[in-house]
This record gives C-alpha cells, sequence and structure tokens, in this order.
C-alpha cells in the first residue's frame, strides 16, 4: 500500500501602504478569462522566448501564451489521457521545455505539449505549492499527521526526501492536537515556509514570522541574512471575530487567532542568484533585495492594481510575472526588476 503524503504551502504577498520613493508599478499583460477554458489558474513560469505557462487546478491541463496572451499550446490533463496528471501541483519551464510535478511522477514536455519523458515516484505526493528546480529537485512544506508537525523537506526527481529541512509542533498554534489523530485546520492560521531554489540548486529558505533567511548547503547553521524586524499587528476588530469563531469550535476542528501579519509574505531567487523577499513589518512593507551572500542591495515598495495576498509570482529574465485574480478572470502582469 502506497503511502500519501499531504503538503500544505501558500505562496502570498501583500502591500500595506508604504511610502518609499523607489516603486515598483506592474502592468497588465493580458487577461485570462474561462472563455479560453482555463477555470482555476493555479501556477505560472515563464520559457527563454518569454512566453507564459499556466497550469489549471480543475482539470490540470497547462496553458502556453504568448506575452499578448494568444493561446500557442494546450496539453496535459486528468490521468488516463495521453500526458495526463493524477494531480498537478507545479510547472517549471526549463528552456523550451517544461517540467511538470505531479502526485506520482516528474514529466518532462518540449514546447510542443508533446510528452518527453516521466520519472515515477515510489509514494504518492500531494502538494499545494511546491517549488521545482530545473535540475528536478522539489521542495514543499507538509503537514505530517503522525507527528502534528508542519516540516519542510526538499526531494529528488523521483521523489525521495533528500533532507527533513525544518520543522514545528502544530500543537504550538493548536493546543489539543494530539499526534496520530484526526485534526483539521486552516495553514494560513499559522507560520509557513517560504522557499525557492538558487540556479546552483541550493534550497534558499525562511520562516514566515521571523526575518532570518538560510540556505541549504552552507557550512554552518547561521542564517544567510537576519534583520530586527516587527511584525504589523492584526487590526483589533478581526482578531475578535476570529476569538468568537474559535470559540464556537469543537475538535477536531482546531483554528488559531494570529496576533499580527506574517513578516515574510515571499520569497524569490532570480536567475543570478539574487535573493527577494516581501516584507510586511512595522519598520516598512516592500520587496527587499539581497544578494547571493545577504547583503541587502536596496529596497522597494509596490503598487498594484490587485490583491497581493493572492498572487502567484515568478522571476525570469529581468522582471517579475504576478498572476492574480479570481475563477472568472485572471490578470498576468508583468514588472521590471530594479
Amino acid at each position: 500500500m502506497k503511502r500519501v503524503l499531504l503538503c500544505l504551502g501558500v505562496v502570498a504577498l501583500c502591500s500595506c501602504g508604504a511610502s518609499e520613493e523607489t516603486v515598483i508599478r506592474p502592468v497588465l499583460m493580458f487577461t485570462i478569462s474561462t472563455e479560453t477554458g482555463l477555470d482555476a489558474p493555479r501556477d505560472l513560469t515563464v520559457d527563454d522566448s518569454g512566453n507564459i505557462l499556466v497550469f489549471d487546478y480543475d482539470d490540470y491541463t497547462i496553458h502556453e501564451f504568448t506575452p499578448s496572451g494568444e493561446v500557442l499550446a494546450t496539453f496535459g490533463g486528468p490521468e488516463g489521457e495521453a500526458g495526463g496528471f493524477r494531480h498537478l501541483m507545479a510547472i517549471r519551464a526549463l528552456g523550451d521545455d517544461v517540467l511538470a510535478l505531479d502526485a506520482g511522477a516528474l514529466s518532462i514536455f518540449d514546447s510542443s505539449g508533446q510528452l518527453r519523458a516521466t520519472r515515477a515516484f515510489s509514494d504518492t505526493i500531494i502538494c499545494d505549492h511546491p517549488r521545482l528546480h530545473p535540475n528536478g529537485e522539489w521542495a514543499g512544506e507538509w503537514i505530517v499527521e503522525e507527528t502534528a508537525e508542519k516540516v519542510l523537506t526538499y526531494r529528488d526527481a523521483s521523489g525521495l526526501q533528500l533532507s527533513r529541512v525544518a520543522g514545528f509542533a502544530l500543537d504550538e498554534f493548536f493546543p489539543g492536537i494530539q499526534p496520530g489523530g484526526m485534526f483539521f485546520i486552516k495553514p494560513t492560521q499559522l507560520r509557513s515556509y517560504v522557499y525557492d531554489f538558487s540556479p546552483d540548486g541550493r534550497l534558499v529558505w525562511a520562516v514566515s514570522d521571523q526575518a532570518r533567511i538560510f540556505r541549504v548547503g552552507d557550512q554552518d547553521d547561521s542564517p544567510l541574512f537576519s534583520a530586527d524586524w516587527h511584525p504589523r499587528p492584526f487590526p483589533a476588530t478581526e482578531i475578535q471575530a476570529l476569538q468568537e469563531q474559535q470559540a464556537s469550535l469543537n475538535p477536531p476542528l482546531f483554528m488559531n487567532v494570529p496576533r499580527s501579519y506574517q513578516l515574510i509574505q515571499h520569497l524569490l531567487v532570480d536567475e543570478s542568484g539574487d535573493i527577494w523577499i516581501y516584507v510586511t513589518s512595522v519598520e516598512r512593507t516592500g520587496l527587499v533585495h539581497l544578494s547571493d551572500q545577504g547583503v541587502e542591495k536596496g529596497f522597494h515598495a509596490v503598487e498594484a492594481d490587485f490583491d497581493l495576498l493572492s498572487v502567484r509570482v515568478a522571476a525570469a529574465h529581468g522582471r517579475f510575472y504576478f498572476m492574480a485574480g479570481e475563477r472568472d478572470a485572471t490578470g498576468i502582469f508583468v514588472a521590471d526588476r530594479p
């Protein structure tokens, strides 16, 4: 009997009225609507030609668009079809090819959508938002029911776990949870891990409620970067409303009442190895630019016409690409990197 692993990862950004002089303003490239046959856009990646690829979480099809929004190819689909998926989780452009991470395999498609190779996993692995490196290694954060923990691990192209990078006990946020027992929680109500791969394949990661950046493979466990920032507090009215909801719940439903926003909302590593983190702090809110050695190189506020809390974002070709919107209409936005 194969083991099923559950993984929950959220990538999110937030802009909270920063007033710095240097500002990034994303502009709309094109809009994806349900008329294109793409109902639930999930992940995006950009190939070497500047084409944008998005996959549909409803039917696991991958759609390739030109920078103006013209559909170039549609491929993939549900399991049982040629090149179909059991549970598609992430995509990553590799030159003009595409890596696709499924619950049961890692597949490679060419630029026309033809399946070139598939590497099957020994276990079924279900994960919402893993990060893929072009060499096929990938990382994700996991809810482990047996130990009632949330952990960050990274794996090779066959799904084999290479390292447990970090973890913490869920009862820190949800008192009363028992390891091995049944529980239902909202993963957005506790700290998360934000992570990406550097060009040389090393995993760069942070815990969302701490201003510290780490890199797997460095000689010691000291942070690559750290800062004395303080998270922005939750509004008192929201805390009160959540407390009222919490009081009405009984196990196996568990609820946490956050006292502050997550400090680091997002982490990206660009093609040069530089690190970008989106910080929501009392001191400042915006994108902090770090060198590959963790030295701060700049700070940039972000002003956007979309909800930065719910976007997917990618860094490619000296630009940031944002996928923002709802099920009936999703915009692809772009901004030059400073």
